[in-house]
């Protein structure tokens, strides 16, 4: 699954779904949000950000959220760090860590239920099927995702 993959999959099937696609971040917006976080987005996202500046899905009340408010957002998180989509007014919340020396290596996670943090994927097209899979709460969706990844992690043998 490949960025393109999903933004073709968006615009062949948006009627279909309840989300609304806010309108494309130029590069203009895209070049004062890397400078202004001495940050600079992982190819693939910024892709989807051209594509669309974020987007709002009614039903689960989840948004990839847009660039203008990641700025106003991050300045409460870690270097490298930015919220990238919430669900119900920031009762929860994804986040991409970028590794400032290959901005292409970054990793997807949240700090879930449990108050662990768990890396979901390494890959922002994965994390977008997830969610258009099975939204939220649905079955493939991001809370199933959440628990996959949890319990793959407390089954993994200990070292000595």
């Amino acid at each position: 699954m490949t960025i393109d993959n999903i933004i073709n999959h968006l615009k062949d099937n948006l009627a279909q779904t309840d989300i609304r696609l806010f309108a494309a971040a130029g590069n203009n917006l895209i070049s004062s949000f890397e400078q202004g976080l001495s940050l600079k987005l992982p190819d693939d996202v910024k892709q989807f950000y051209k594509f669309a500046n974020g987007f709002a899905s009614a039903e689960d009340q989840f948004r990839i959220i847009p660039l203008e408010e990641i700025i106003d957002q991050t300045r409460r998180h870690l270097p490298n760090v930015i919220s990238i989509a919430e669900y119900m007014v920031y009762c929860d919340v994804w986040h991409i860590e970028v590794n400032a020396a290959n901005y292409n290596d970054y990793h997807i996670f949240n700090i879930g239920r449990h108050s662990e943090t768990v890396v979901l994927s390494h890959s922002f097209a994965e994390f977008l099927h997830r969610f258009l899979q099975g939204g939220v709460f649905e079955t493939g969706g991001l809370y199933d995702w959440y628990d996959e990844v949890r319990e793959n992690i407390d089954t993994e043998p200990k070292g000595l």
